[in-house]
């Protein structure tokens, strides 16, 4: 394995009781969305399926990881676009300070001139869970630019 591919990796086990919480705030905040983890007994990650998605004719999904060492990755993925925010380790690669960052739509591109500082400062799985959601939805109604903007955050 590449050092570069250890420099964008979770650090530590992935925390099945935080991605139930998540479960369950994206459930409560979005009750149209499916969540469902892929086991039950030691999940790896949760599936959050939206009925609608951001493009006309789309449907959407968050690939949610959380990690027992606060890494967390929430990837959304729909027919031709992708985006993703992070909060894990990514070396010197990226032109952002810290462990957070927005890697934006179309295609959630790791190339270090696209990648962008993350709008959440604070990364509690419930507050990153409204937040994602909060910039989700502004995207669905104003556009994509609405994505990873700090004041869709608390």
């Amino acid at each position: 394995m590449a050092d570069d591919d250890v420099a964008h990796r979770l650090r530590g086990a992935i925390d099945g009781d935080v991605l139930f919480t998540i479960r369950d705030e994206f459930t409560q905040q979005a009750p149209l969305a499916t969540a469902t983890v892929d086991d039950i007994v030691s999940p790896s990650v949760l599936m959050v399926k939206l009925s609608d998605g951001l493009q006309d004719d789309s449907t959407g999904r968050f690939d949610i990881q959380w990690t027992t060492e606060g890494d967390y990755k929430f990837h959304y993925t729909e027919a031709d676009l992708d985006f993703r925010w992070g909060h894990h380790p990514h070396g010197d690669d990226y032109n952002v300070q810290g462990d957070a960052h927005f890697h934006p739509p179309p295609d959630a591109s790791n190339h270090p001139n696209d990648v962008e500082h993350s709008c959440f400062t604070v990364h509690h799985p419930k507050l990153v869970a409204r937040g994602v959601l909060k910039n989700w939805h502004a995207a669905y109604h104003d556009g994509l630019d609405e994505l990873n903007r700090p004041e869709y955050t608390g």
